[in-house]
């Protein structure tokens, strides 16, 4: 098992794309896909043996409806406290 570098249902930033767009809507309902800067919560951590880990990431509009939900890498994403997220969500 790898060192997990975030923890599921912690809140992260993305901070770089390292995959085409379409790469990040595996699922096919994204609304948009995300960008630089965008807010969201890891939904789910996929430890595969002999692969690096992958972050699950959801980011939802203010109502609550979700705009994207991705696969990233952990050079991707960088983690951010409860008050960040509430200053982009209030």
């Amino acid at each position: 098992m790898q060192k997990q570098q975030f923890k599921e249902y912690g809140l992260v930033r993305i901070t770089k794309l390292l995959l085409p767009p379409e790469h990040y809507d595996g699922w096919g309902f994204n609304r948009r896909p995300p960008a630089i800067g965008d807010l969201g919560t890891v939904v789910d951590i996929l430890d595969m043996p002999g692969l690096p880990l992958d972050y699950i990431v959801e980011s939802s509009a203010a109502d609550g409806i979700t705009l994207w939900l991705g696969d990233f890498a952990a050079a991707e994403l960088e983690p951010i406290n409860d008050e960040d997220y509430v200053q982009q969500y209030p």
